[in-house]
């Protein structure tokens, strides 16, 4: 069963539609189609995520991705890996955006280059003209930080570029300008910092992952961490496993489970609590 057939079962099993899963995973409907017709793969981080929402190992996902070779002990021919191109990365990039991430982008690029013959038609030559450059070359700079990086790390510098621009714009002085770039900034984050962080709270799923923490449940494969060995079975799913006090704990051992770190499990042995006879 190849990757796309994997996922396929994984999102049918949850049951959820293409345009559900693609809103769990921030990206378009088309992305998801792509991905289960093996014309594609997600990123590492939306894989990591498919695994720690819905408990499954890439063991599982990737497991006939790599062909084994034809004879025992023979290398199999490494096949000819597929050039990618700038157009197809670019591609490829765009497909992964959600449908409102993909309107952002282009409304982010339709504003640059607006901003562009504005800032040409202001341009006085002299110091002038270099500070409404490199104010320009400053919000682009961010704005690119922010898109490649998604994290909330830089937007606010492209506010304060902007605050800058319009500050050389309007003839102020370089130290002028500078000011008013560190106080547009400070004040961005100060207003939108909470805002964005009360938003995110309020739109993160709960996973069911974790109610397997506190259960007890049977080893099935040695746990022992000097070896990197261990598994448990438990809510139907066969689990990676790891002691957490280092404790090797032979297969058929009742263990029970202390935390969850990814998708590994951390275990410990589990003792039966003697009842209490009034």
């Amino acid at each position: 069963m190849s990757f796309g057939e994997r996922l396929q079962e994984v999102r049918r099993d949850n049951g959820m539609t293409q345009e559900d899963f693609a809103g769990q995973l921030k990206v378009s409907r088309q992305a998801v189609s792509k991905w289960e017709s093996s014309r594609g793969y997600p990123e590492i981080e939306k894989i990591i995520y498919i695994c720690n929402r819905y408990g499954v190992t890439m063991d599982t996902l990737f497991a006939e991705e790599v062909p084994l070779g034809r004879r025992a002990g023979a290398a199999a021919a490494p096949e000819a890996v597929e050039s990618r191109t700038l157009k197809t990365a670019l591609d490829g990039f765009y497909s992964n955006l959600s449908p409102s991430n993909k309107w952002i982008g282009i409304g982010s690029l339709a504003a640059v280059a607006l901003l562009i013959p504005l800032c040409m038609k202001y341009m006085k030559g002299g110091t002038d003209n270099v500070m409404t450059m490199l104010w320009v070359a400053a919000i682009v700079l961010f704005g690119v930080v922010e898109a490649a990086t998604a994290g909330l790390v830089s937007i606010w510098f492209v506010a304060g570029a902007l605050g800058a621009l319009l500050a050389a714009m309007g003839g102020l002085g370089v130290t002028a300008q500078v000011v008013v770039f560190i106080a547009v900034s400070a004040a961005a984050l100060a207003v939108t910092r909470p805002l964005v962080k009360k938003f995110a709270a309020g739109k993160a799923v709960p996973t069911n992952l974790d109610r397997v923490i506190g259960e007890t449940c049977k080893v099935v494969e040695v746990i022992d961490n000097a070896n990197s060995t261990g598994a448990v079975y438990v809510d139907g799913k066969t689990w990676t496993a790891r002691s957490a006090d280092g404790t090797v704990l032979p297969a058929g051992a009742r263990v029970e489970i202390e935390r969850m770190e990814g998708v590994k499990l951390f275990v410990k042995k589990y003792e039966e609590k003697a009842e209490v006879v009034l």
